[in-house]
This record gives structure tokens, sequence and C-alpha cells, in this order.
């Protein structure tokens, strides 16, 4: 964690841009002041005013709020360091998570900044169970479209949970994420399946068509580009569309928006 500023007591004016973070503070119960435009996991976030997005912060409104703890997504979010530690009382930067108990940790830290620990560790304790599953294929190689082809590699949250749920990660990338301008074929020819998350489900044929014969399937956009609580429900979701031989990963919490009220979040509960 990057931490700037000071903490007196439990922050109460709280400024998050960071989605999977958020996530788990709406579990906790814990209130926004301000959130970035993609937040919206559970959908009771989307009452909470925005107030920038991944690369940008609106000074204006942050500089009305006076916040006293705005938390960041390191390094997508470095630019913005300085420039909110000037207002906000304290800052907070997340690195990305390399693994499953990465994320934990990360969960468990910001209960206890918020004084809630015994119910932020049991939500931690049920994500990290949730992450189960039978051994179905080995060197999966996943692949997420933002524009640019987004590998995650070795070292990433995204192999960790994908190992764990019984498909086992590529080794040999020693890095977090690697970015390509084009299809990363040297890997996907070794891999022996493929995660594809895709920009949408009407078009993915043609996103997909450069994987030829390669075994995979498709999941809708930003179902592994999170790590909030719901990634082990929608990892559930892709494992069972795997073992049914299905080429898209359906009803995905990116599709379907669930609200903390809904049955998404029962084993939360």
């Amino acid at each position: 964690m990057i931490f700037r500023g000071a903490l007196d007591g439990v922050p109460e004016k709280v400024v998050s841009l960071n989605p999977s973070v958020n996530e788990f503070l709406a579990i906790l119960n814990i209130s926004l002041a301000g959130r970035d435009a993609f937040s919206y996991r559970p959908a009771e976030l989307l009452r909470v005013p925005i107030v920038g997005t991944f690369v940008d912060v609106n000074m204006d409104v942050l500089e009305k709020i006076r916040p006293d703890l705005v938390i960041l997504y390191y390094p997508v979010q470095k630019h913005l360091l300085d420039e909110v530690t000037k207002i906000a009382k304290a800052v907070i930067a997340v690195p990305t998570p390399t693994n499953i108990d990465h994320v934990v940790a990360i969960f468990r830290f910001f209960a206890r900044i918020f004084d809630k620990d015994e119910e932020g560790d049991r939500v931690a304790g049920i994500y990290r169970e949730l992450f189960k599953g039978v051994p179905l294929y080995d060197d999966v190689l996943a692949i997420i479209n933002l524009g640019v082809y987004d590998v995650a590699c070795s070292n990433s949250y995204v192999a960790d949970a994908l190992t764990h749920i019984g498909l086992r990660y590529m080794r040999g990338l020693p890095c977090v994420f690697r970015q390509n301008e084009s299809p990363p074929t040297e890997l996907i020819e070794r891999a022996k399946f493929v995660v594809y998350e895709a920009k949408g489900k009407m078009y993915y044929e043609k996103e997909v068509q450069f994987l030829r014969e390669k075994p995979y399937v498709v999941t809708p956009n930003d179902t592994l580009a999170h790590y909030g609580p719901s990634l082990p429900l929608d990892l559930q979701l892709l494992l069972n569309a795997v073992a049914k031989d299905m080429r898209f990963v359906d009803k995905t919490s990116s599709v379907s928006r669930p609200s903390l009220r809904d049955r998404w979040y029962s084993p939360y509960r």
C-alpha cells in the first residue's frame, strides 16, 4: 500500500476510485461520498456521485467534498497521487494484487481502517473459500480486451484465481499483466485453453477468430478485470461453462448488475 497523509480515527467522508475495494466496502455497509464511473457492483453504488474514472478525477468536486480518505488503484492512478494528496486528509493507493491471499490482505486492511475487523475477516474468509473447483485444464491463458490485448501473467490474481478453480495457469510469465497491441500469438500457441474477456456478447465470434481451433471460453467485459467479492462467483459461472463445453459465460455480475438484496450476494450473508 502507498499511504499519504494521516487518518484521525475512522474516516467518514470517503472517495474511492477502486471498484474492487468499493464492492467489499459496500458489503460491509460502508458509505462513500464519491466513486469512479465504473463502480456498479453492487447496484447500490450507482447512487453514489461520480468523482472520476480510472485515469482522472474531478478536482473541483473533490475540493467540495474535502474527503477524509481517497482510495486509488495503483499503478493505474499513480499520476493522481500528488494532486489528490493536496485535498484529502489521507490517500491510500492499492497495488494490483498478485494472488488471492494478497486480495484477502487488502480487504482485511480496509476492514481495520473502518473498524469492521470481525465482519471484514468473515467476508474475506468466505471470499477465499469460494475459489474452488476440479482440475479441467493445464496451461491456461487469460486475455482481456481493453482496446489492447492485456495478458494476465503468472504473478496476477487472475492466474491464481483460475488455478484455484481448476484452470491451472500457464507458467513462465514472471510479470503481473502484459499489454500487446496485437494478439499474443506465441503465448496462444503454447496454451492448451484460453479464457478471453471480450468487449461484448454480440460480436465476440469476430473478436476470437485469431484463436482458430484453440479451445476457449469467452467472458463478458469486466468479468476478470476486477478482484471484488463478485470475482469467485463469476468464476463459478465460468467453470460451469467450461465443464459444459460452452463458448460464452452468461449472467456474470458485469451483465446482471446485482443489488445487495439479490440472491447473488447470498454467500456473503
